[in-house]
């Protein structure tokens, strides 16, 4: 319930709009209770073909002889009798009461109240009219400012996990899963703002109306009330129980709604991997197995939610089952007991019973409506202590307090004994240093699996090194803010990781400034701009999720133009040019040789020809750097070298 606490206080933000969400509770509450109290004069006044001034009077000259009687009796009363001369007494001033309340609706009635029943009828079923008509008004106005609290809360929330998630390192939001936080961002989100709804709606309307109710019940008799309540402690014990049980449920049925949504996201964004392997049957069973658990979860939450209905109604039918029977006792026999229990200062009138009865029919629809609440409040609980923790979540890649900004130009990267691994048992990087001249370029190379983009990866921190200290420009990178940092840096990887866009939009993507000519000069020096303009809308043209509308080589040339356009004064290329043509490799192999002077770049790669554009060359084996030279000193020199040159060049061959 902690981190439920914490969405409300984010909701009280919108307080006016609780403010006056509540004033409307407040005025459908009232109105709630004036229709249900229209039950008296109808019962009491038109049935019996009487005004209300009729009415008035003979309720006043009743009560006036009920006193002469109770006098009398109180008189005959031995003085020893304490008791029932006291009980006497008790009933006297109740007659008083009603008489005095009766005396003073007299001027009222008088002015404004119809002289004939007919009229009478008139007046009631208009009044009636009325307060549904208001009662609807702020009804709208409840909800419609209770559904703006919600919704803000939950824009407030999505926006907030989203950029924590932005924040995460890469490998966190691989161990949890895209799945699972899509469901946190999306769908846990609108379920906590759903509570917060119901919180800020129903849980203060229907108690409101309960209160009118309970109220009006209790104005006219309000000892016949508590006798009528009786049932209710165990029915809130059993409404505990079920609440628990629900909390319980909704838990184990978001971690499976996350567990499906991230075999249904892996599905379709493999979807050709899954045809090309036959794995159709397969990945329908692994679906059907995961819905199947989600299936059941929802089927028990749904058998708590329809005990917590029965529990409820029953307590309902209840309540008024026990105000039927005293109460239709009490009217019958004109009795004030019942088996020795005082229910009535006086004899209950037809009317006065019946609008009793109606003002607890009136308890029952909102208890209806709570059992209600009760499920979307635990599913909020559930969702806010799963949506909360990625807001409490600190990323490993910290910002320094004070940065530090790096000189400007193509700067030094000076790697000092790194040590590295995405589990600290199991380092990829062992021990790695080595330096990059201002403006140089280094190339490296070593059997797969060796730690090669891991080490390129460390340069943008989207990890941080366990032990060493890379350095730029004589800097520390921990010393300067990690998006000046990133601004600086230009990165291509073999994995294309374009969006369901334009082309232009994804050559600009991290340019947002740059003008269709310098996308298009971009383009043409990754020698991407005769495809693009054999398009139908050229540069405007969408390439589909994950640019699955154009080939390997097309999205590479695409990721290369992005990084040309940054201009960056790092360059770092991760296998940048591995499906693209041989021709087209030829031309961008030119480009790059243009391109990296004068930026200091890193190009991991297997390919023989992008050897011949770096300075330098490491050889990586294991996390470790094995050797660093030129081509000419690691051919006399690295074994290593040397065997992977040969089996590049059969493989060529």
């Amino acid at each position: 319930m902690k981190n439920m606490n914490r969405a409300i206080v984010m909701a009280l933000r919108y307080r006016w709009s609780i403010m006056g969400s509540l004033l409307c509770s407040v005025f459908v509450a009232v109105f709630w209770g004036i229709n249900l109290g229209a039950v008296y004069p109808f019962v009491e006044v038109v049935l019996h073909n009487k005004t209300l001034q009729q009415w008035a009077d003979e309720r006043i000259e009743s009560g006036e002889q009920q006193i002469g009687r109770l006098e009398d009796r109180f008189s005959g009363v031995a003085a020893d009798d304490s008791r029932l001369r006291e009980s006497i007494r008790n009933e006297i001033a109740a007659e008083n009461r009603k008489i005095d309340s009766t005396a003073s609706l007299k001027p009222w009635i008088a002015q404004y109240a119809p002289s004939d029943p007919y009229r009478t009828l008139v007046w009631i079923v208009v009044l009636l009219l009325a307060a549904t008509f208001l009662r609807g008004l702020f009804l709208v106005g409840n909800m419609v400012l209770v559904a703006r609290v919600g919704q803000r809360t939950v824009l407030d929330l999505q926006n907030q996990v989203f950029g924590n998630v932005l924040a995460m390192e890469m490998n966190e939001i691989g161990v949890k899963g895209t799945g699972d936080l899509v469901v946190r961002i999306r769908g846990e989100t609108g379920a906590i703002g759903n509570a917060v709804t119901n919180l800020f709606g129903k849980t203060l309307r229907e108690p409101l109306k309960m209160a009118a109710c309970l109220g009006g019940a209790a104005w006219i008799n309000w000892r016949l009330l508590l006798f009528s309540l009786v049932v209710a402690p165990a029915a809130i014990v059993l409404m505990l129980f079920l609440a628990r049980s629900t909390k319980r449920a909704n838990r184990r049925a978001s971690e499976e709604s996350a567990r499906l949504l991230d075999r249904l996201y892996q599905s379709l964004t493999y979807l050709r991997v899954v045809k090309a392997f036959v794995m159709e049957d397969h990945e329908r069973k692994r679906f059907m197995t995961v819905a199947n658990d989600v299936y059941r979860r929802g089927m028990k939450i749904s058998w708590y939610g329809a005990f917590a209905r029965v529990n409820n109604e029953l307590l309902g039918i209840s309540i008024i089952g026990l105000a039927v029977l005293a109460g239709g006792y009490l009217v019958l026999n004109q009795a004030t007991t019942l088996f020795g229990i005082r229910l009535s200062g006086t004899a209950m009138s037809f009317g006065e019973v019946m609008t009793f009865f109606a003002f607890m029919c009136g308890v029952s629809d909102p208890l209806r409506k709570m059992a209600d609440f009760f499920g979307s409040l635990q599913a909020g609980i559930v969702a806010a202590d799963r949506v909360f923790p990625l807001l409490d979540q600190l990323p490993r890649v910290r910002e320094p307090v004070q940065p530090r900004a790096m000189p400007a130009g193509a700067p030094e990267i000076a790697f000092e004994d790194v040590h590295f691994g995405y589990e600290p048992e199991r380092p990829v990087v062992r021990g790695v240093s080595f330096t990059v001249p201002a403006g140089g370029s280094l190339a490296i190379i070593g059997p797969n699996g060796c730690g090669k983009s891991s080490l390129i990866n460390l340069i943008p921190r989207f990890f941080d090194v366990e032990r060493g200290t890379i350095r730029l420009a004589g800097l520390d990178i921990r010393e300067t803010a990690t998006r000046a940092l990133r601004h600086r840096i230009g990165y291509v990887t073999q994995l294309t990781m374009l969006f369901n866009d334009s082309i232009a939009a994804n050559i600009a993507y991290g340019t947002p400034d740059a003008t269709p000519f310098e996308i298009a000069a971009a383009a043409k020096k990754a020698h991407a701009d005769q495809f693009i303009t054999e398009l139908d809308e050229g540069y405007e043209s969408s390439i589909g999720e994950h640019g699955g509308k154009l080939s390997g080589g097309q999205r590479q040339r695409l990721t290369l133009a992005r990084a040309i356009l940054k201009n960056p004064d790092i360059l770092l290329l991760d296998e940048a040019t591995s499906q693209i043509d041989p021709q087209s490799e030829k031309l961008i192999q030119a480009t790059l040789r243009e391109f990296i002077r004068n930026r200091t770049t890193i190009i991991v790669t297997h390919r023989l020809e992008t050897l011949e554009l770096v300075d330098r060359i490491m050889v990586m084996d294991e996390g470790q750097v094995i050797d660093l030279g030129t081509h000419g000193e690691l051919m006399k020199r690295c074994a290593i070298y040397r065997h992977l040159r040969e089996s590049r060049q059969q493989e060529a061959a």
